[in-house]
């Protein structure tokens, strides 16, 4: 579904952020992106949706939803227009406009007769949406704003979803209420790239996990030989190998060290 070679991004001309990665995304899977902050899965995600210049590499639409032509290049509404919509960190609603505006704003790249269709596809999808799609969006719950970020980014009829740190700053129950949404639009046949830093519910959710560190792809696997591995329960769930809670940095360093080396 989406392929990525050699993909390198530079900050300010600079500062390399992503050092050559490499990966293929299948149709319909859930994959996670995991890695301390600053590891490039941000930059990652911006990269493919146009949002940040690429230095070297490419990012290509595979043979099998997508047509195979190189991704990049085109202004990040044609990417949009192309099937790929992104769920940004921290949200990014529209604070002052109201959600059902925000809603058709989603919608900004159709020129088709569905959108009020889709309009009430997303109310059905997320009742408290159509319970207040008349309210200032800025007054909404956080989790009833990143609902709005993701049933906004649903109005473009994407076919492949990128969301970034969607359960950031929710309370448990919510987190798990965005996991089950996630599973649910897998379900439907979306594809969905997750930056999270909760590794547990990534991993429970995801088919496929790539491990990023300073820029470069350092570990991967299926999902479920990830949350068995003994360096990602430790580094990343913070599970020793007794089973109990260990957050002793050192210990985490040596694996990241020898990750990296």
């Amino acid at each position: 579904m989406l392929e990525i070679n050699n993909l390198e991004v530079v900050y300010n001309k600079v500062i390399l952020v992503l050092r050559g990665i490499s990966l293929t995304i299948e149709d319909g899977q859930i994959v996670a992106f995991l890695g301390s902050n600053g590891a490039g899965k941000t930059t990652l995600l911006r990269a493919i949706t146009g949002l940040l210049d690429i230095h070297n590499g490419d990012v290509t639409k595979g043979t099998g939803s997508y047509d195979g032509k190189p991704l990049f290049g085109p202004d990040p509404d044609a990417i949009v227009r192309r099937g790929i919509s992104h769920v940004m960190e921290r949200r990014r609603i529209f604070a002052d406009l109201t959600v059902e505006e925000n809603l058709r704003s989603g919608a900004f790249t159709r020129r088709d007769a569905g959108i009020k269709d889709d309009l009430e596809a997303q109310y059905e999808r997320f009742p408290v949406l159509g319970e207040r799609r008349n309210r200032t969006a800025g007054y909404l719950s956080g989790g009833e704003q990143q609902m709005l970020a993701v049933a906004r980014a649903m109005m473009a009829r994407p076919k492949m979803l990128l969301m970034d740190e969607p359960t950031l700053g929710l309370a448990p129950r919510l987190v798990e209420e965005v996991a089950q949404v996630i599973k649910d639009l897998n379900a439907e046949g979306i594809g969905v790239l997750l930056v999270e830093q909760n590794a547990s519910v990534a991993l429970q959710i995801a088919d496929h996990g790539y491990i990023l560190e300073t820029g470069k792809v350092v570990h991967d696997g299926p999902a479920e030989q990830l949350r068995e591995d003994e360096d990602v329960k430790e580094f990343y769930l913070g599970v020793g190998g007794d089973g109990r809670r260990n957050y002793r940095e050192v210990k985490h360093y040596r694996r990241r060290k020898r990750w990296l080396s």
